[in-house]
């Protein structure tokens, strides 16, 4: 063996410099004619890819220097094109890397549509380490789920014998590029590493340690959403070390310690995440880097060196890339705290740095808040300094003073009087708005009454009678609540062209053009206009990066939106991880602000659980949000109760669900009035679960109240009186079948108008009317081949097609498309029977119900039934 290592090193430099294929076949021919020096080089050469991210992902780029076709011809990866392992197609190849070979592969076999990267052993490395460290990177990802971490998916064993598995699919590219193509500021690029700490944390928890973190492993989406990959050279931990034996090195992101020989620890990926900062942030290296080969034999490392001392000599296009003019702009914002954490990480000595990427990621966000960190040992001096940073009004209002009491008195005047114009424009918009509405809030929870339309067309004509034309932070500020009023009211249209115009103005007010981008990407969530709301809240989002500006409620807003909008768009894993990064910049607030937001996360959260039948989850978060709400402000604690009352029914809980409602309403009349808009809909909220649970005298009861409260608040045009007019569609045919069907029809025409065809709410309103069709049919009799048959199949099919394409679980819809499909069976005459799709349909809906609703649940239950019976010979030859 010593004599193969001898020779593999000689041998080493050719084949590094070969192209993939040519290496290949060369690999492939050396393996037969000699195992053993095969087995050494593939050592040296899996150690040698630098930059190979295994579990990778589209960012479409193979290799500058080779191209596709060199690659491909005559290549191992390509045989494995238009094959299929396990439930997945091989359609294209991703990226070779030194180890594995990584392709985009779709499921192929018609249950649904999934797109993944799917990862295989490249034959010709094949080893017994190679293969155990596959092994160990497919079981690590098994148990990692984190919203930064691509997840496990599927995993096999291909004919060979070599084992392969497919992951999550993440459209993204190497952190560094992502900042390079944006020219990311500092502050970004920090919020970044932030994500990627909050990873590599979750996995150290774990007991897993990565050990080739490096900017080409850690992948950014478009909406800035940070992905910690490849866990092929990763190691589960033991008392805090590992004593895996390493197959390969990532040169210049190992630490000193690794080169040594000695056992990994926290410390080392403590260490690559630091040479990764010093990467992002000033574009060098620590430390001088030596070719692998040339570290097997001097495994010394020279001391490193500070940031600033290598900005000093940096190209201008480094500065140019991170958002500055010039170096020593740079240079200014990197100094000091970020110098210090930097340095702390890549210290020699492990015992120096930080001991956990907990510990590192609370450090950046110290940095974030202009709090003192812990690298620096600043005294008295240093923590003013801090303190100034994070009240920058305060700071900056103390430095006008003193400037124009230097500057003199006619400078001060001009200040003085600009100051008075504004603040006296301030007042007069202040006393309108307080005259003619009040106060309104995008999640309607204000404490007075919403206006009527002719009140909100009144106020606009006056604002707009007030000359403000000098004043565009003031007018939008202005517009952004009449837009909210409005939607308020239901007038989607108009408000969003208020919130159009506002987002128009040229505001000097950064924070105002941020919560007017809100709005507008909450209007257009709003109408499921999903695509531009992301694109709106990408911008606002965008434009305080480049500001720099620090976490606040505008941003919770802008990040709450964008989630909303993937959420829309199907994009859930996005949309999730979105709304982990909003509920981290929540907790990033003073202890007495960030109960609202985080309790409105929590119970938007929720409610997605809840569309996805993770039921007990979404229980979970909304019983957190009422407790973390309800001293603090009780108007969002009762948002999220009337979340819990749906959950709660849904999990069959009846008693519990009408006691939830019940103080739902109470709650409401005794904060808000009897006739507050948010009463009246507790109202319906109630009248909805004595309904679900056959209590239709008390659900008539209750709706007849919301349905006066609504038309008198919102009038015939709102959606949520919209949800009164179906259940009241329902309730009438409950009690004559079919009477309901012209309410039903209204229901649906009337969302449509408000909120489009698709959305959740019409939807759902489709399914009630596909029901009471269905409802009216007679019970021994032939239906007709056309009219109400045909009509509920259609609107069922829209429903579950939305539903599949939204990848929500819908076993209740599916239930009632099957049993549409076996009633419609009767009337064929031509020998074609609607029975197996029917059935299909009864067995998707059986092994949803069973997976999120249990075993025992009356859908569950009622899905077995009518399986039961389809299968009965009487059903064979309708």
């Amino acid at each position: 063996m010593p004599n193969a290592k001898a020779h593999a090193l000689e041998l080493f430099d050719e084949f590094a410099d070969m192209p993939h294929h040519r290496q290949s076949r060369a690999l492939a021919q050396l393996k037969q004619d000699d195992p053993a020096l095969h087995d050494a080089l593939v050592e040296l050469l899996v150690a040698d890819a630098v930059e190979h991210p295994l579990d990778a992902p589209p960012f479409g780029v193979l290799s500058a220097s080779e191209p596709a076709d060199a690659l491909l011809d005559g290549s191992q990866p390509e045989s494995r094109l238009g094959t299929q392992l396990g439930a997945w197609r091989i359609e294209q190849l991703l990226d070779v890397g030194g180890m594995g070979t990584v392709y985009e592969a779709r499921r192929a076999d018609g249950h649904y549509q999934q797109r993944v990267a799917l990862k295989c052993i490249r034959a010709e490395l094949s080893s017994p380490a190679l293969i155990a460290a596959f092994l160990s990177e497919r079981n690590h990802l098994a148990q990692l789920e984190h919203p930064h971490i691509a997840t496990l998916i599927d995993g096999g064993v291909e004919a060979n014998g070599l084992p392969w598995f497919a992951m999550r699919f993440i459209d993204g590219v190497s952190i560094d590029q992502w900042c390079d193509q944006r020219e990311a500021g500092i502050r970004q690029r920090i919020r970044l590493l932030i994500q990627a700490c909050d990873a590599l944390a979750y996995a150290h928890q774990q007991q897993v340690l990565h050990q080739d973190l490096k900017p080409s492993n850690l992948l950014v989406t478009p909406q800035g959403h940070v992905f910690l990959v490849d866990f092929g050279l990763s190691v589960t931990l033991g008392h805090g070390v590992s004593n895996a034996p390493r197959i390969a090195i990532s040169n210049g992101y190992a630490a000193p310690e690794v080169h040594a020989g000695a056992p990994a620890t926290v410390a080392g990926d403590v260490y690559a995440m630091g040479v990764v900062m010093y990467r992002l942030l000033c574009a060098e290296w620590p430390a001088p880097l030596h070719p692998v080969h040339a570290r097997i034999m001097r495994p010394e490392t020279p001391s490193p060196r500070h940031m600033v001392e290598l900005l000093e000599h940096a190209a201008s296009a480094v500065a140019r890339m991170r958002g500055r003019g010039n170096n020593r702009r740079l240079v200014r914002e990197v100094a000091g705290d970020l110098d210090a954490i930097a340095w702390k990480c890549v210290a020699i000595d492990p015992t120096q740095r930080y001991q956990s990427a907990t510990e590192l990621r609370d450090e950046l966000q110290r940095w974030l808040q202009h709090r003192p960190v812990a690298a620096r040992a600043g005294g008295w001096g240093y923590r003013t300094q801090r303190f100034l940073r994070r009240n920058a009004i305060t700071a900056t209002l103390g430095s006008a003073v003193g400037l124009s009491l230097l500057g003199g008195l006619g400078v001060a005047t001009w200040q003085f009087r600009r100051g008075a114009d504004e603040s006296e424009a301030a007042r007069q918009i202040g006393d309108l708005f307080e005259q003619m509405l009040g106060t309104a809030t995008l999640s309607g929870l204000s404490d007075t009454r919403v206006p009527p339309q002719q009140l909100l067309a009144e106020t606009e004509a006056r604002l707009r009678s007030q000359s403000l034309e000098g004043q565009p932070a003031l007018k939008a500020r202005a517009l952004s609540t009449l837009a909210r009023s409005y939607a308020a009211m239901g007038n989607y249209p108009h408000a969003l062209r208020l919130a159009t115009e506002a987002s128009q103005l040229d505001s000097d007010d950064p924070q105002q053009s941020l919560e007017t981008s809100a709005t507008l990407a909450s209007l257009l969530n709003l109408q499921a206009r999903h695509a531009e709301a992301r694109d709106a809240a990408l911008a606002g989002i965008q434009q305080n990066e480049r500001l720099d500006g620090d976490t606040g409620l505008a941003d919770i807003r802008l990040l709450t939106e964008l989630a909303r909008a993937h959420w829309g768009l199907s994009e859930h894993d996005v949309a999730l991880a979105t709304l982990a990064m909003g509920l981290q910049a929540a907790q990033s607030l003073r202890a007495d602000s960030l109960a609202q937001p985080m309790a409105e996360l929590l119970t938007l959260r929720g409610q997605w659980q809840g569309q996805r039948l993770q039921l007990k989850e979404a229980q979970h978060d909304l019983q957190r949000a009422v407790a973390l709400s309800e001293q603090t402000h009780p108007l969002v604690a009762d948002a999220a109760r009337e979340q819990l009352v749906e959950i709660t029914s849904r999990l069959g809980q009846q008693e519990s669900a009408i006691a939830l409602a019940r103080l739902l309403l109470e709650h409401r009349q005794q904060r808000l009035g009897k006739e507050h808009p948010d009463t009246a809909r507790s109202w319906r909220v109630l009248a909805e679960q004595h309904y679900r649970f056959n209590q239709y005298a008390e659900a008539r009861h209750a709706l007849g109240n919301a349905s006066t409260l609504l038309m008198a608040t919102f009038g015939a045009e709102h959606p949520e009186y919209a949800k009164a007019l179906g259940l009241q569609a329902r309730l009438a045919s409950r009690q004559s079948p079919g009477s309901g069907v012209p309410q039903a029809r209204d229901t649906i025409a009337l969302l449509e108008r408000a909120l489009g065809p698709l959305h959740v709410q019409t939807l759902q309103a489709k399914e009630d009317l596909a029901n009471q069709l269905l409802d009216a049919l007679p019970a021994h009799q032939a239906p007709p081949a056309s009219a109400p048959i045909n009509e509920a199949i259609g609107l069922l099919e829209e429903g579950t097609r939305a539903a599949q394409q939204r990848k929500l679980p819908m076993p209740e819809r599916k239930l009632a498309l099957a049993r549409a499909l076996i009633l419609r069976n009767r009337t064929h005459a031509d020998g074609t029977s609607d029975l197996p799709a029917a059935e299909s349909m009864l067995q998707e809906a059986l092994v949803e119900s069973r997976r999120y609703l249990g075993a025992q649940h009356p859908t569950t239950l009622r899905v077995r039934n009518a399986l039961m019976q389809l299968r009965m010979p009487s059903y064979a030859h309708p």
